[in-house]
């Protein structure tokens, strides 16, 4: 043999196994780039969006139904119109890579194009035409290039296909399919995503995204997005690219980038070449936040001196007037300042609809709390708002507009005034001072996620080097958003607890990635939304007013109080076996409303009820010994009603008690005897609940009577100037107060009967009347609260209908064939789990807020029944009177 032959078969396996490195190497993204037209936003190439089954974590998540992948397969249905045979259907689309392209053709409606490669000639052939007798098709030329349009018997235009280079693409628009054969012929490199992600060897996966940062905006509408969400936004890069595995995990589903360029934010050059940390934050935070922002950096010195280098070049009004108060000073607010912060968006309630906490770590406290005083007084023109105590911390008022914006950039906006304090080791700022009490209440009572089955152990792993995180209760979000124009995603909100925005940064290079936890509980299917009776309690008599279900908010355990004919009172804790112990003795049975709160501001929570002549305080220590605390009222008239408030002293509830000569007493504290709240001021005809106006410098108390007049008070009891207002019409519910979104202000809201939702000002005059839908002539309006006074949604009745209003006017839903006499009642255990109750006739149903029902039958009932709401297990329980027997029913709910 020649050497020349002998060298080239030498040659032959180097030559193959480069060729094959190179191969590999060189391999791009499987998703049909050429084709693509240069305005998508987004292109996803799935294996998978064609199965009938595509799912993922513990809770079979259908990817299929998450956004973005959503739309592009329900445009696989397109493929079913046009044959009518759905084997060769299949046998067609599967194990095959397709690839959508999204173009914009308005505000809210994407135009679709899909891919599809084609195997073989017959394949080809077969797709020829259509084989559906309901359709026929009509052809085209567009460049020497055939496109066929499909319409039905009525030629209506369904879609538009073409078959090019071994490719079937279709599309609903027929324009479409001629940018696709522009794009093809002028072969544009230019195409900004095509450019940096079609390199990318994507075969190892079963769906990848790639996709311009705007594209979020049709899952995340613009009026959602604003404030702090825009600016998070610009801290991930332009171009982003996610990928899902060929088999997704059974646990979590994370997306992540093979990277990208790094975007032009100041978050971004502060902390490029600085990782993060993980979250240990989980006692700070309450279980009210919605969305979690998070910025962190493990080296402090290196982030500090980038961070200060960033601010001598950063202009921002906030900063400046921060400076004409306190001057040089000013400077201490920085250079304290650690390597995390972190801003919660807290859900709304009946006063806050924009609630925000910010944390800042900060060091050296002591030397900063003179200047908070200096800071306070001087930029209050009034010496009462200046500041305040709660809970034994230090409250400072400061009316600079956007404050923490001036202080760490454009991403901590949405602060009109700031309202601050320090919970060790964090600078705490709010943008509204009963914000910033609820914040400390729930830090105090540990209603924090370190308490929560869901997010105590979020974000904790020790390689956890992203700099941005985001952090999303997908329930809670969804449910502020649902009478607003952001779509509904209900298979990702009911099985997914939590999602996860996070962004790397390294170098030039940036790695964002999404993650979707799944609840820690699932609910089992044979068990999901039926009524169980758990237990009967023997109990022939009641002679309470109502029935008393109290619940321990930090770990959802539940009891029942009732009394017998000595007037015992006994509790019933174990809902396994209903034994009842005594507990104390009192004066009569209970005629009000029963609370679980900490009124003696020792750190555990007290019952609090009332009888006809006093008010019980009961305090159960650790080991069970059980100390009564007692209040009666300066007056022989009968107690009728008793309302929780707070803003007492340090911070603690306080009471309202109504008599049954419309009298209002206040009980601020157990060492206080109860006062008159109003020597001045005779009610009649009271619509409860009274309710508390409680911000520093603006405090009081709402009371509505029937006839139209809404008295607001002072602390003193004595009117405010411009108060009483008369609405010229009668209302049957209680105004309460609400943030006024443009100042941050509160302001006075409620409905009259007649359906005018009015708002009035701090000064007695009216701002805005606005008449709600009325559909029939005899309708009813009043506002309904729940139990504890947190929020409140607004009912319209007629006859046997009755419908539920959102606070700006909405209908959520109705309900007909109600009996007369009917008692509503609103159960509220956050934004998230909110429930109506009906009871009709001697059955009780329940509702969600889109009036679905809960539960399979309808609990019988002779009184109203009472809620309380076991978050780590998702299950309701329901405790109503029937047939001589207290029974307590649960009810499991996604």
């Amino acid at each position: 043999m020649s050497k020349k032959k002998v060298l080239f078969f030498l040659l032959v396996p180097v030559l193959a196994l480069a060729g094959y490195f190179l191969f590999k190497w060189s391999k791009g993204s499987s998703a049909a780039w050429n084709f693509v037209p240069s305005n998508a936003l987004v292109v996803i190439t799935s294996q998978h969006l064609q199965d009938s089954s595509y799912a993922a974590t513990s809770a079979s998540l259908d990817l299929k139904r998450l956004p973005l992948l959503d739309i592009a397969s329900d445009n696989l249905s397109l493929f079913h119109i046009f044959a009518a045979d759905k084997q060769r259907i299949h046998r067609f689309l599967k194990g095959k890579s397709i690839s959508y392209s999204f173009h914009p053709r308005t505000n809210t409606e994407w135009g679709v194009i899909m891919y599809i490669p084609i195997a073989t000639g017959e394949e080809e052939s077969w797709l020829a035409t259509p084989h559906n007798t309901a359709v026929r098709a009509l052809h085209h030329n567009f460049q020497d290039n055939r496109i066929n349009d499909v319409i039905d018997g009525n030629s209506k235009p369904l879609f538009s296909y073409l078959i090019k280079d071994n490719y079937l693409i279709l599309s609903y628009y027929g324009d479409l399919i001629e940018d696709v054969i522009r794009t093809s012929s002028l072969n544009i490199a230019s195409f900004r995503l095509r450019s940096h992600f079609s390199k990318i060897d994507d075969s190892d996966y079963g769906t990848s995204l790639y996709l311009r940062s705007d594209a979020w905006s049709s899952v995340l509408p613009a009026e959602r997005a604003s404030g702090f969400l825009q600016e998070f936004v610009r801290s991930f890069p332009r171009y982003q690219d996610y990928h899902i595995g060929n088999t997704p995990g059974k646990n979590d589903l994370v997306m992540e980038s093979a990277g990208a360029d790094a975007p032009e934010s100041y978050l971004t050059e502060i902390m490029k070449d600085n990782p993060g940390t993980p979250f240990t934050a989980h006692k700070y935070i309450s279980q009210q936040t919605s969305l979690l922002y998070r910025s962190s950096a493990s080296d402090q010195d290196a982030f500090r001196k980038q961070f200060l280098a960033w601010h001598d070049t950063y202009p921002h009004e906030g900063w400046k007037r921060l400076n004409y108060f306190i001057g040089k000073d000013s400077r201490m607010l920085l250079n304290n300042l650690g390597s995390e912060l972190i801003l919660c968006q807290l859900e709304e309630n009946n006063s806050i609809g924009d609630g925000k906490i910010l944390l800042a770590e900060f060091s050296n406290y002591d030397k900063l709390r003179p200047l908070l005083q200096k800071l306070s007084k001087l930029a209050n023109q009034e010496s009462n708002v200046s500041s305040d105590r709660y809970q034994g911390y230090d409250i400072y008022s400061v009316p600079i507009p956007e404050l923490p914006a001036g202080l760490y950039g454009p991403v901590f906006t949405g602060f009109q005034r700031s309202y601050l304090t320090y919970v060790a080791p964090y600078l705490v700022i709010s943008n509204n001072s009963q914000v910033l009490q609820n914040y400390l209440m729930d830090y105090e009572n540990q209603i924090t996620w370190k308490q929560s089955p869901e997010y105590d152990s979020i974000l904790v792993k020790e390689n956890n080097e992203a700099q941005l995180s985001l952090i999303v209760n997908l329930r809670k979000v969804q449910s502020q958003a649902e009478n607003r124009a952001s779509k509904s995603y209900p298979d990702l909100t009911s099985k997914i607890e939590t999602a996860v925005f996070q962004c790397r940064f390294s170098g030039s290079k940036a790695y964002p990635s999404v993650g979707l936890y799944p609840k820690k509980k699932q609910t089992a299917s044979n068990v999901l939304n039926k009524t169980f009776l758990n237990i009967d309690i023997e109990w022939p008599d009641i002679y309470d007013t109502e029935l008393t279900a109290l619940q321990n908010p930090i770990d959802g355990s539940s009891e029942v109080l009732l009394t017998d004919s000595q007037h015992n009172l006994l509790r019933t804790n174990n809902l396994s076996d209903g034994k009842t112990q005594v507990f104390t003795r009192l004066d009569g049975p209970i005629v009000t409303s029963a609370y679980k709160v900490d009124f003696l501001n020792i750190g555990r929570q007290q019952r609090i009820f009332a009888t006809a002549r006093t008010v019980y305080v009961l305090d159960e220590d650790d080991s069970t010994r059980i100390s009564t605390f007692t209040a009666s009222l300066p007056s022989t008239t009968p107690i009728t009603a008793l309302y929780a408030i707070d803003g007492g002293e340090d911070g603690s509830n306080r009471f309202i008690v109504k008599n049954a000569s419309e009298e209002l007493f206040i009980w601020e504290g157990v060492t206080k005897r109860m006062r008159r709240l109003s020597q001045s001021v005779r009610f009649t005809s009271i619509q409860g609940p009274v309710v508390a106006l409680n911000q520093i410098g603006n405090r009081g108390f709402i009371v509505t009577e029937q006839s139209g007049k809404i008295a607001l008070l002072k602390e003193n009891g004595s009117l405010r100037p411009g108060f009483p207002v008369d609405i010229l019409t009668r209302s049957e519910g209680a105004f309460t107060w609400t943030q006024d979104m443009a100042t941050g202000q509160p302001e006075l809201a409620g409905v009259s009967v007649s359906g005018e939702l009015i708002r009035i000002g701090l000064d007695g005059k009216i701002t805005s009347r606005r008449q709600l839908l009325r559909p029939e002539p005899g309708s009813r309006f009043r506002t309904l609260y729940d139990r504890n006074s947190l929020d409140w949604v607004m009912l319209r009745s007629l006859n046997s209908k009755m419908a539920v209003i959102t606070k700006e006017g909405k209908e959520l839903f109705e309900i007909k064939d109600i009996l007369p006499n009917a008692v509503v009642q609103y159960h509220y255990f956050g934004a998230d789990n909110r429930f109506i109750s009906i009871k009709s006739g001697n059955y009780t149903t329940i509702f969600d807020m889109t009036g679905k029902r809960l539960g399979d039958k309808a609990i019988p009932s002779e009184m109203p029944v009472q809620l309380t709401y076991q978050p780590g297990y998702y299950k309701l329980l329901i405790f109503s009177r029937s047939e001589k027997k207290i029974q307590v029913w649960s009810i499991k709910i996604l």
